[in-house]
């Protein structure tokens, strides 16, 4: 539907008009913006209500407005905005499922899914993993079928990344793209930057713990800059690591070495570059706010790792 949108309606005894059944994207709680003229005056009445159960608007306070201080039977209606309910209004969305002591359970959401959202996708999950194990020498794609749920008006594509347990076995991860129709369509078509993307963060990952909060909030903050503004991170090769500062090249090249050993401490790292640990923090925080390392505390060491964009 093209705004604005114009149509002629009858006006109910309570003031009401009723939205065509034919706009189907106009869905109870939505908010619209519009104005009504009358059919033999030009001058248009504005009004901003929400869309009832039934899908009528009130108008009655444009009586006020009128002349006659009395609404026609049937009046021009023109649709100028659409404020889409906020359960509606979520265009992005991506969610983590991974094995959580034996079971696989939802372990992350950039915003929490609604609970039918969340029931399919719990079934999808369920399924996927029976059948893993049941044919576990299959071949998986990364990128899974897309599938429409009707009822909420949104694409979901899966996505699995294959990960070291803590036996050593591979084992899939979940994640989910849960997208508006528009965001779908933008989804398609910057489809490779994503894939370049995904690649990169399967390369990096080690371990089911890496994903947590932290690491899946940046992916989806880095997803939705490419879906929404065709942004992608800036990654860095080994040309541009070499091109930085003397110390930051030197402590990227020694985090990069020690990342698949779940990084390095700061007291380590301090003694290795053979610097004051006030300096090396300096820098270290420097490269952790541009994205390219990670900090984080374990007992009572600060340890030290990459980010996938290098």
């Amino acid at each position: 539907m093209k705004l604005p949108y114009t149509f002629e309606s009858s006006v109910t005894s309570a003031n009401r008009i009723t939205i065509p059944t034919m706009l189907t994207y106009i869905e109870t709680s939505d908010r619209i913006e519009g104005y009504i003229q009358l059919l033999t005056d030009d001058k248009p009445y504005p009004f901003d209500k929400k869309l009832s159960s039934s899908r009528h608007i009130t108008i009655g306070h444009i009586k006020s407005f009128l002349p006659s201080k009395q609404l026609p039977s049937r009046v021009l209606v023109t649709i100028q905005k659409i404020h889409k309910s906020i359960s509606e209004a979520l265009e992005f969305n991506l969610i983590s499922y991974r094995d959580i002591r034996g079971n696989y359970t939802m372990n992350y959401s950039t915003i929490k899914p609604v609970a039918s959202e969340q029931l399919l996708l719990d079934n999808f999950t369920q399924d996927f993993f029976f059948a893993f194990f049941s044919n576990i020498e299959a071949e998986i794609n990364q990128f899974l079928e897309p599938f429409y749920v009707e009822e909420t008006k949104k694409w979901v594509s899966p996505v699995n990344l294959m990960v070291d347990n803590e036996f050593g076995a591979k084992i899939p991860v979940l994640l989910f793209l849960v997208l508006s129709q528009d965001y779908y369509q933008k989804f398609n078509d910057s489809f490779s930057k994503i894939e370049l993307l995904i690649q990169r963060l399967s390369n990096w990952i080690y371990e089911l713990d890496d994903f947590n909060v932290e690491t899946l909030s940046k992916l989806s903050s880095q997803l939705q800059n490419i879906i929404e503004h065709d942004k992608e991170p800036e990654y860095l090769d080994m040309k541009a690591i070499l091109s930085l500062p003397d110390l930051q090249r030197e402590i990227v090249l020694i985090a990069l070495k020690e990342h698949r050993n779940g990084g390095i401490t700061l007291t380590t790292l301090t003694t290795q570059v053979k610097e004051t640990k006030q300096r090396v923090s300096v820098e270290i925080d420097e490269l952790a706010k541009n994205g390219i390392l990670r900090l984080f505390e374990e007992g009572d060491s600060t340890i030290i790792d990459t980010l996938w964009i290098i």
